[in-house]
């Protein structure tokens, strides 16, 4: 299992959060740092996928390249936005479910088609 445990825009605040995790929670971490990406931006989560970073451009062109699937109980991806820096009280844990977050499914899909962009905005997503 993943999960991402801290997202932060300054390296020596997230080096900081990186010291505070658990030895025996630090084998499970590591430091990625992403180019180019600034709030607010996304995190697309699909099974057995690395996460995905992305910005809103690039989400919605995910949205309209989703296809329904025959599985109406099939989520497609989560995404996540971030638009501030993010870390439990418990450094090291996953608390991923308090982003804000959606889980996308055929419904979701069929929504987006009909509704456009406005449909992101009202769900929250951007």
């Amino acid at each position: 299992m993943k999960w991402i445990s801290g997202l932060f825009q300054a390296e020596e605040v997230a080096r900081h959060y990186m010291d505070l995790i658990p030895d025996e929670l630090k084998v499970y971490h590591e430091f990625i740092q992403i180019e180019n990406i600034t709030y607010p931006f996304y995190i697309i989560e699909r099974q057995e996928s690395p996460f995905r970073f992305l910005g809103e451009a690039e989400v919605i062109s995910l949205f309209d390249n989703t296809d329904v699937s025959d599985d109406e109980d099939e989520v497609h991806f989560n995404v996540y936005t971030v638009d501030s820096d993010y870390g439990p009280m418990k450094p090291g844990t996953d608390y991923m479910g308090a982003l804000r977050h959606d889980h996308v499914t055929n419904e979701s899909i069929e929504m987006y088609r009909e509704e456009g962009t406005a449909f992101l905005i009202e769900r929250r997503i951007l």
